[in-house]
């Protein structure tokens, strides 16, 4: 003989909202097993659309059969955009990360600017919005790298120094 117990079953509810409107559910998972959650940055799908999550939360509500829900909340935005950049916020230009350019970008450093930092972003700034973004972006990392160490300009002379290439264009 069996007997039915009347107690708590656990339900787990995976909700995927649309982008940037946090009120319509493109997906609703229900199972009786724990399921996976998302973190965010990750990419979902919600039927042909690939999102990408910007926040997860849980919450836990008891329905009124005895039913404990355990939510987990997915806030999206689409996947192909960037989200938008605080009003503070400049971007940075996309940079050529070839070696042959840096090796060039050093060598303009040390040869026309006289390892001066400063001088090149002020140049650059001069041109306006003809800036090759790869330069902007180089001198910006060296005047970081240069704050956290300033003898970094001497490895950067003696490595220019060492390499024959500038005399070579001079002759």
């Amino acid at each position: 003989m069996r007997v039915k117990t009347h107690g708590f079953s656990n339900l787990y509810v995976l909700l995927i909202y649309a982008p940037d409107r946090g009120t319509r559910i493109l997906r609703r998972r229900v199972s009786r097993r724990e399921l996976p959650e998302p973190r965010p940055g990750e990419t979902v799908r919600a039927g042909r659309s690939k999102l990408r999550v910007t926040s997860v939360s849980r919450r836990v509500e008891l329905r009124d059969d005895g039913t404990i829900e355990n939510i987990i909340d997915v806030h999206t935005r689409r996947a192909g955009r960037r989200a938008p950049l605080p009003a503070n916020v400049v971007q940075m230009p996309k940079g050529d990360a070839s070696m042959v350019a840096q090796f060039i970008r050093y060598h303009v450093l040390v040869r026309l600017f006289d390892g001066d930092p400063d001088a090149w972003l002020a140049h650059l700034d001069a041109r306006g919005s003809v800036v090759d973004g790869g330069d902007l972006r180089f001198v910006r990392w060296i005047r970081s790298r240069l704050r956290q160490d300033p003898a970094f300009i001497g490895s950067i002379r003696r490595m220019v120094d060492a390499t024959p290439f500038w005399r070579a264009a001079e002759a």
